[in-house]
């Protein structure tokens, strides 16, 4: 199995337009960063191997149509981004399991979601969803028609207790754009029918707020150029972050990389804002 050039961009697409959008963004982090762009799409969309006498009749078809698919979505891309190198790659194994092998190498993969349904309610693809569960790197999940901001329009992160692998990428990402960084940490209490007094209600805000503000200092100064503004609520996370990042250019959250045998495999916050949040949104594991 091949993997990515070191510190590289991985952009997994298909011919939706969710792709497209992911494929755009991906290619504008690259060149930010100044790292190759590697572009994937699987022509093996089956989970099961087919039988000898069937494989040669269908593999090589879909293969072929795969790369000249690659050929054709790069091509005007090149021309944008000529100083850019842009590789394409043709994954033999079904799209979930292909992207998480290839970004083994990567420094960030970047993958498209549906856009409303009826409902109007933001859905994930299934193959973005393993992805972003199960990805060794940060995973950058584009909406298909994402919100628009400024050039310079903040970057928001979610903060959890002592988990600094977020912020690492959150400030990274922010001081790339010249942008400001919103950190936002939230509380709730124990019992939702117990009423706390001003005074339990100030002593809470204050040590979560003495607890953020530790986290965000320590990998502030390695970039001391953003500008930072820390945010403690009491409100359930994902509606804290989805309320920061109105205005904003993109979204940043921790995943664990272990979860729970019954839980959501992204874990509840990343799973509610990546179905909420109309901008792009990294998972990164803790």
């Amino acid at each position: 199995m091949s993997t990515a050039p070191s510190g590289s961009v991985v952009a997994g697409v298909d011919r939706s337009a969710g792709a497209r959008a992911a494929l755009e963004w991906a290619a504008a982090e690259a060149s930010l960063r100044g790292v190759p762009l590697r572009v994937a799409c699987s022509w093996n969309q089956l989970e099961h191997e087919l039988p000898e006498d069937f494989e040669e009749d269908v593999n090589d078809p879909a293969r072929q149509a795969t790369v000249a698919f690659l050929d054709e979505t790069t091509a005007e891309l090149r021309s944008r981004y000529p100083d850019l190198d842009i590789g394409t790659v043709t994954l033999a194994q079904a799209p979930a399991p292909g992207l998480i092998g290839l970004s083994q190498g990567a420094g960030l993969l970047v993958v498209g979601r549906r856009g409303r349904n009826a409902f109007l309610t933001m859905l994930l693809g299934s193959v973005s969803q393993r992805v972003v569960a199960h990805a060794p790197v940060p995973v950058v999940v584009v909406p298909e028609t994402p919100a628009p901001s400024a050039a310079e329009a903040p970057v928001v992160v979610g903060v959890a207790r002592e988990v600094t692998e977020p912020l690492v990428f959150a400030f990274a990402e922010a001081e790339r754009r010249r942008a400001p960084l919103i950190a936002v940490r939230t509380w709730s209490l124990s019992n939702p029918y117990v009423v706390a007094s001003p005074e339990a209600v100030a002593e809470i805000e204050a040590d979560e707020s003495r607890e953020l503000q530790s986290l965000v200092d320590v990998v502030h100064r390695r970039h001391a150029s953003v500008v930072v503004d820390t945010r403690v609520e009491f409100a359930t996370t994902e509606a804290a972050v989805v309320e920061a990042a109105r205005g904003a250019g993109l979204v940043v959250l921790g995943r664990h990389r272990r979860h729970l045998r019954y839980g959501l495999p992204l874990g509840r916050v990343p799973h509610r804002v990546l179905h909420l949040s109309d901008l792009p949104v990294a998972v990164v594991p803790n």
